[in-house]
């Protein structure tokens, strides 16, 4: 029999209605979305800068005219619990019946913690995923209706049409995580006018996610079943070709480009293939990077994403030795699993290549305590997603190895 890995034929698969307005005015279906739905007290959820800095807000009103009751401008980064909160009240009180989410990943990801909160009518602890000791992380069900929501993207982003979501909090657990299905969005928008809102280093930065996971993707591509081997395919191919042109401002092509890549990605999911968990080295390098993410708010997920992955390569590959391989095969370097020196073979590539598109794979410029490792490690193991099954816990002194080494200072 032979040893090469095959695709898995065994998988579960579903699909929810999702509608994408696409290219130039897209944002003109906004009213006829609302409209058939019955909806005529949205909320317009957005960041400070959208908000003062753009005139995309005064275009959505605009359009969507006397459906708009209200807007709620003051989501940062991370989407923090309290702001988050504070829009659930805002939404309360103006009776709204749908939100409109215009930004990236933190208005967006909070957008659906913001329904989750009208609908179940609780606080974000109690409503969020429970963590034990030494068992696997339990997703609260959230069975209350939810508003419908509308997602205008002002730059790609893989939360364009999740169910999941997380959020920073200000307690000892540091995010807390949700998930609700009825939260998916009735309709994205990849409006170029719209996208062109957001600053070059914001479009970078949310872009890289997508280039990250679409590389981390690839890494057991092989065992994928045959709908997720096609999206993360394609997923990479767009994401590897649209990412390069970020260098200058980018026209709508290369955006809406990066957009499909991310809305394939969470098709990835949808098909059975796990994109989260695909692989160990992609989930301590994501788990890792989120830790980070959340508790130093000076650090982007992208520049955790660009530091954790050659470092976990390096820690982890001999450990599962075909994705490392795969992994150095997209990266243009041939490699057999029995090579002795093949994590670090892949893991100086992976960082040559980081280097080239403008991303330092360390953090030891970001001011972190050394004595945090430990902290950031925890972080680490509490992440849903990555650890759902407690796997990463088999490795953790591997992690705390890798943590280490990559916020050491320089």
């Amino acid at each position: 029999m032979s040893d090469i890995a095959l695709p898995s034929h065994n998988f579960y698969a579903r699909n929810y209605p999702l509608k994408v307005y696409a290219g130039v005015d897209a944002l003109a279906a906004l009213p006829k979305e609302l409209q058939r739905l019955g909806l005529s007290r949205a909320l317009v959820l957005c960041g400070r800068s959208v908000r003062e800095r753009t005139s995309l807000i005064q275009r959505v009103e605009a359009i969507a005219g006397d459906r708009i009751a209200g807007v709620y401008a003051d989501i940062s980064e991370g989407a923090p619990a309290e702001r988050v909160e504070a829009a659930a009240a805002m939404a309360r009180e103006i009776k709204a019946d749908a939100l409109i989410a215009v930004g990236a990943g933190s208005v967006i990801k909070g957008a659906r913690v913001v329904a989750m909160l009208l609908g179940e009518n609780r606080s974000v602890s109690e409503i969020a995923t429970v963590h034990s000791e030494d068992k696997p992380p339990v997703s609260r069900r959230l069975p209350a209706p939810k508003v419908p929501i509308f997602n205008i993207l002002t730059s790609p982003t893989s939360a364009q049409n999740r169910g999941g979501s997380a959020v920073r909090y200000h307690g000892a657990a540091h995010h807390l995580e949700f998930f609700d299905p009825k939260t998916r969005p009735k309709a994205v928008f990849w409006d170029p006018e719209a996208l062109a809102t957001a600053p070059l280093s914001l479009m970078r930065s949310t872009s890289f996610e997508i280039y990250w996971w679409a590389f981390m993707c690839m890494g057991s591509v092989a065992t994928a079943n045959p709908l997720v081997e096609a999206s993360r395919r394609q997923a990479w191919k767009l994401a590897r070709g649209a990412y390069r042109r970020l260098h200058e401002r980018p026209d709508s092509n290369t955006l809406i480009d990066l957009c499909a890549a991310a809305l394939l990605q969470n098709r990835d999911e949808e098909d059975g293939g796990q994109p989260w968990s695909c692989q160990l080295l992609a989930r301590a390098a994501y788990a890792s990077a989120v830790g980070v993410f959340n508790h130093y708010p000076h650090v982007t997920q992208s520049r955790g994403y660009a530091a954790f992955a050659p470092a976990m390569i390096r820690g982890l590959g001999a450990v599962v030795p075909d994705v490392t391989r795969s992994l150095g095969e997209v990266l243009g370097i041939q490699v057999q699993a029995t090579d002795p020196v093949l994590a670090d073979r892949v893991a100086d590539q992976l960082t040559l290549d980081f280097s080239e598109l403008g991303w330092p794979t360390d953090l030891g410029d970001c001011n972190i305590p050394f004595s945090d490792a430990p902290k950031i490690l925890s972080f680490a193991l509490r992440n849903y997603n990555a650890n759902h099954d407690r796997l990463l816990d088999r490795h953790a002194d591997t992690l705390l190895a890798c943590i280490e080494r990559t916020i050491a200072p320089r």
